[in-house]
């Protein structure tokens, strides 16, 4: 950017702020997370790897051009698996699914949701991530360890 257009661009950033104008309302549902405990480094895991990593058999739920989704169980836990093409994808999928309350591990261009909370402190020890889940909904229909 040439320094003319750069001094253009704040001094229409100073005039907005200035005359108290605001940013449109976003259309989308925004949802306020926590992360528990702090994120170990991370790669790009598959729905096959994360299964492998739990010790069950994914069950493909179909398949989208920007991720992949597989139901998968050892005992009586369940999990959801999915890996996506792209962080766009995996961040456009996440926006909503974190509104239902369940806690996630979300890792680079991969999601897991059990229903144990305490196997998804265990994988995160073992797949890196970290633990999401949407403050207003903890507690409201979440994961516990009784089921999902």
């Amino acid at each position: 950017m040439t320094t003319r257009l750069l001094g253009f661009a704040a001094a229409l950033c100073a005039l907005v702020a200035a005359a108290g104008c605001s940013v449109p309302a976003q259309t989308a549902p925004v949802a306020t997370t926590s992360s528990w405990p702090a994120p170990k480094p991370t790669k790009p895991y598959t729905v096959e790897e994360l299964a492998a990593t739990i010790g069950c058999t994914p069950e493909f739920q179909g398949t989208t051009t920007d991720f992949r989704q597989a139901a998968c169980k050892t005992g009586d836990t369940k999990y959801m698996l999915l890996d996506f093409t792209t962080a766009e994808a995996q961040d456009g999928w996440f926006e909503y699914a974190i509104l239902y309350g369940s806690p996630y591990l979300v890792g680079e261009r991969w999601i897991l949701t059990s229903s144990s909370n305490d196997e998804i402190t265990k994988l995160q020890g073992e797949l890196g991530g970290t633990v999401e889940q949407d403050e207003e909904m903890a507690g409201h229909g979440g994961a516990t360890t009784g089921g999902h």
